[in-house]
């Protein structure tokens, strides 16, 4: 990656170009419509196939940008990358109705849509600036980093993504480290943010917010991003590597940071001579392996498929009304179109018209779709719909585990499975590593790091599940991640209660067990019932944790079997009968709320059962003895196994 200095132009401003000074549109009675797929990107256009690949050869480009300076990086998106590439701005105000609809509202030459199956670009091809789509290859930069690092600093992500949507493509090479005269001169008209501020800058940060702020935000993460890619010095000591060790590492950017870049004034000060410097290096970034762009294949879109197209896309960009006439209209023209019936599927899953999704998912996969979505959301609409788990699971288990069949970079597939592989005994072991798989598919997703944890729960591995969650905490900085990890977190210590409970119950059972099986060990018949003698253990271990505490100068007992009767009484007296050997036994209780019930059978998943439900349900009973007949005891606690 050769590097060479450039002069700064200080002087340079952001320019707009004006409605009025576009071409104007060409109109045709037809639209023509080209689908042409380069190994990575599909671009469906209605300005000629040779446009169309143009468009394709140039996303190209700029993906093979990351894989030669960043040779590490993984650059597959695990999901299809579609562009919606239209000839002029009244083809894009079709697809973007929204900046047309305000007066005085900026008129985009492109916008990147993400999703959750696929993502989205719209742009339209009659624009000579250089880098029209510095914005499409911002947010495509976020797409690639999410990909490979987990909880990402603002500061970095966005410098990131301005240092490479910063760049120009040539036919072969593609320029990056690009002077960005309105971040030079936002830098040069104001004071920096110091760095130790800027380091802790997140979504919730006025510097990272507010409209008069956020531009030297953006400004100066570029600045430091540029030096460390492009500085010779910076790039021989490997700062930018070393810097996400040691974040990686510790989890405090501010220690990171002063271990890369020692004393961080000194470091401010750095960065306050480098953007005022009067030259900066570029970098020429060689693309010679994407192919020849007269190889991709090539073919007329149907006015069906675009439709659906338009539906989908209308989705990720949260236009309801025209999505839903755009599917109605693709199923008029197609009633066979497998991706007709996703669009529409994939719009009443959105509006949480679940029964109307599975059916349209559903006839989507019996149209022999070729695409693993409509397996996806055939499995997600019924967990969203509130499926019940366990055996009931199998059709969601067999069409997700299909999705991941056709398409093995699918990481929402493999988190929802992970979810459907927790919730049933047999499968909770493959639910780890199905998981884990998620999270390395997409580690910059905090959502299926955040699933990880509760299926390690699931799973009863708290010790590993409490780091996990405690690092989530530590990073989450939207309030739905922040509310999201608050409620893993308090997951994970009540799951401790419930291991140390476990524990408590374990330890209980072997002293039961010692004094079954010792000579001349205690035992005991009751006044209530005609129970075998031996059933009933004199217990002396310690007392469960928020049991309570045992009564002075009163010996507890403990007792096994099946409760054939319970009265449900909350502030009153009631009665359990247990049958032992064939025999009954009737004890009482002065309150539900004072009873003290704990279950560590699995059907229970640690939450002990209502009274209602305890009627032939195992238990062991822990009681007093008491002369009142014809019970044999006062109940203490209950313990469900």
């Amino acid at each position: 990656m050769p590097l060479r200095p450039v002069r700064s132009i200080v002087s340079a401003v952001l320019m707009v170009l004006p409605a009025c000074g576009l071409a104007p549109a060409i109109t045709r009675a037809k639209d023509v419509w080209i689908e042409v797929r380069s190994p990575n990107f599909t671009v469906i256009s209605n300005s000629g196939e040779k446009e169309a690949r143009k468009i394709a050869d140039e996303f190209e480009q700029f993906r093979e940008v990351f894989h030669n300076t960043l040779p590490k990086l993984r650059v597959d998106l695990g999901k299809p990358l579609i562009i919606l590439a239209v000839r002029n701005e009244d083809s894009l105000k079709v697809l973007l109705p929204g900046y047309w609809e305000t007066k005085g509202h900026a008129h985009p030459v492109g916008l990147y849509a993400p999703g959750e199956e696929r993502h989205f670009v719209a742009l339209r091809t009659n624009v000579e600036a250089d880098n029209s789509y510095q914005i499409v290859y911002h947010e495509y930069t976020h797409a690639i980093m999410n990909l490979n690092f987990p909880d990402l600093p603002s500061w970095l992500g966005e410098g990131l993504a301005e240092f490479y949507g910063n760049s120009t493509i040539h036919d072969k090479d593609v320029e990056i480290g690009k002077i960005s005269p309105y971040h030079l001169q936002i830098l040069q008209e104001n004071r920096l943010i110091p760095i130790d501020v800027l380091l802790s800058a997140d979504t919730n940060s006025p510097y990272y917010n507010e409209q008069n702020r956020v531009s030297v935000f953006y400004a100066e993460s570029w600045a430091i991003v540029h030096y460390l890619m492009l500085d010779p010095e910076a790039r021989k000591q490997q700062l930018l590597s070393k810097f996400l060790t040691a974040w990686t590492k510790s989890g405090n950017q501010v220690e990171a940071a002063e271990h890369t870049f020692g004393d961080l004034k000194k470091f401010g000060q750095a960065m306050e001579a480098y953007v005022r410097q009067k030259s900066f290096y570029i970098s020429r970034v060689p693309t010679a392996i994407r192919g020849d762009p007269k190889s991709y294949a090539s073919r007329e879109v149907s006015p069906a498929e675009l439709a659906a197209y338009r539906a989908l896309f209308y989705i990720h960009t949260q236009r309801s009304n025209e999505a839903k006439s755009s599917a109605e209209e693709a199923l008029q023209a197609d009633p066979k179109l497998p991706l007709a019936y996703e669009a529409r599927g994939m719009l009443e899953l959105t509006n949480q018209d679940y029964s109307q999704a599975e059916g349209d998912f559903a006839r989507a996969i019996e149209l022999n779709s070729s695409s693993f979505v409509p397996y996806f959301f055939a499995a997600e609409t019924l967990m969203r719909g509130g499926m019940a788990l366990g055996d009931q699971n199998s059709k969601p288990t067999k069409w997700l585990e299909k999705a991941v069949e056709m398409n093995p970079q699918f990481a929402p597939a493999y988190s929802a499975l992970a979810s459907l592989y927790s919730s049933r005994p047999e499968t909770r072991e493959k639910a780890i590593g199905t998981c884990r798989k998620a999270v390395e598919l997409e580690p910059g997703n905090l959502t299926y790091r955040i699933n990880y944890g509760y299926v390690l729960l699931n799973t009863g591995k708290t010790a590993d599940a409490k780091p996990l969650a405690e690092r989530i905490q530590q990073v989450a900085r939207t309030p739905t991640e922040k509310s999201d990890s608050a409620e893993l977190m308090l997951a994970v210590s009540n799951a401790e209660i419930r291991d140390r409970e476990i524990a408590a119950l374990a330890e209980r059972a072997r002293v039961e067990q010692e004094v079954r099986t010792t000579p001349n060990a205690e035992h005991t018949s009751t006044s209530g019932g005609t129970t075998n003698p031996a059933a009933v253990v004199k217990f002396d271990a310690p007392p469960l944790p928020g049991a309570p505490e045992r009564k002075l100068n009163r010996t507890e007992y403990a007792v096994e079997g099946i409760i054939s009767a319970a009265e449900c009484n909350t502030e009153s007296s009631g009665k359990v009968t247990l049958t032992v050997n064939h025999a009954g036994m009737k004890f009482r209780y002065s309150s539900l709320s004072t009873l003290y019930v704990v279950s560590t059978a699995k059907e229970d998943s640690g939450q002990a059962p209502a009274c209602t439900e305890w009627k032939g349900r195992r238990v062991r009973l822990y009681f007093y003895q008491t002369k009142d007949r014809p019970y044999a005891g006062e109940l203490n606690t209950i313990q469900f196994f």
